[in-house]
């Protein structure tokens, strides 16, 4: 069984309500900005498809809020997004698709159309792992001044190597959590072919989370050693060591985390008992206690190791 449909759908009518209220005015360019209330995850733009604001992304990040800490508030909304899936038309916004290869995303639309082919023909339809990370800085509140927006890695890599914020993966570099992770495809003449965010880092592994991989929002893993990896960008974040947070969990406790699993069974007990309901992919729960490796929910009892953390104190 799914969730209950009434939670959700009453979630989604207060959603759609609650855009239709926002709803306003944007700029391109580097200059584009959302509209946010102080502390609160309440996108608000006029490209914003009816697919993606009812959605459970949408809904996700209304769950969560900005701790001040930037590279944790970064992390943080990227991670809400896990298992985000490109469709092929504006009406697959919504990411829960499972085949789509047409990249059309709501982060696409949000900074607007581009001449993808160089032909003079404006399109939605684009990679869209640089569009993901500039949405999330966008909604971290990070201002351009500290990471502009930009639709193209390269370009990215040749500004913060310009302003002295790039640090070359043969420098032996340790990443920071909140850094940007610039990968180039052997193949390729570019800079760099590919973007996501640095989670952590743990035992000589860079553990990240990136828009465009495999046509999703999906966690990854890589040697610090591996030559895929071009460098590392390290824009200057306003730090907040109160209130951030440190996404190498050391034990589960309470607070948001996201299905990691493609689909996960909810249990009436720790351990086991009866089935409840099927999570999937995405659904972002409340824990309100950890028993021996079990969290409970809403709806019954998950095993922790299939979740990641979001807002976790």
């Amino acid at each position: 069984m799914q969730l209950p449909p009434i939670n959700r759908g009453q979630r989604r009518k207060a959603s759609k309500l609650a855009r239709r209220a926002a709803i306003v005015g944007s700029t391109f360019g580097l200059a584009l900005l959302l509209s946010l209330p102080a502390a609160a995850i309440t996108p608000s733009y006029d490209r914003m498809t009816d697919a993606f604001c009812g959605s459970r992304y949408y809904l996700n990040l209304q769950t969560l809020t900005l701790t001040g800490d930037q590279p944790t508030d970064l992390v943080m909304i990227a991670m809400s997004q896990l298992g985000y899936h490109e469709g092929d038309h504006k009406g697959q916004c919504h990411g829960e698709n499972h085949f789509g290869t047409g990249n059309y995303t709501d982060y696409n639309y949000y900074h607007g159309a581009v001449d993808q082919l160089g032909n003079g023909k404006l399109t939605y339809g684009y990679p869209w792992c640089a569009s993901f990370v500039s949405y999330c800085a966008r909604l971290a509140g990070i201002p351009i001044e500290t990471l502009p927006s930009s639709l193209n890695c390269a370009r990215w890599v040749t500004y913060f190597r310009g302003v002295g914020q790039f640090q070359e993966q043969s420098s032996g570099y340790e990443p920071k959590q909140g850094d940007l992770i610039f990968f180039k495809d052997a193949s390729s003449s570019a800079i760099s072919t590919h973007v996501g965010i640095v989670r952590y880092v743990c035992n000589g592994v860079v553990y990240t989370i990136e828009g465009n991989s495999r046509d999703e929002v999906q966690i990854d893993a890589y040697d610090l050693k591996d030559t895929f990896i071009v460098g590392y960008a390290t824009p200057d974040y306003t730090r907040n060591q109160d209130t951030a947070m440190d996404f190498l969990l050391h034990a589960y406790t309470e607070g948001n985390y996201i299905i990691a699993a493609p689909e996960l069974a909810v249990m009436s007990q720790p351990g086991g008992g009866k089935r409840t309901f099927t999570l999937r992919r995405g659904d972002l729960m409340h824990i309100y206690e950890c028993v021996d490796g079990w969290g409970r929910t809403d709806y019954g009892w998950i095993p922790m190791t299939a979740t990641q953390p979001i807002d976790v104190r």
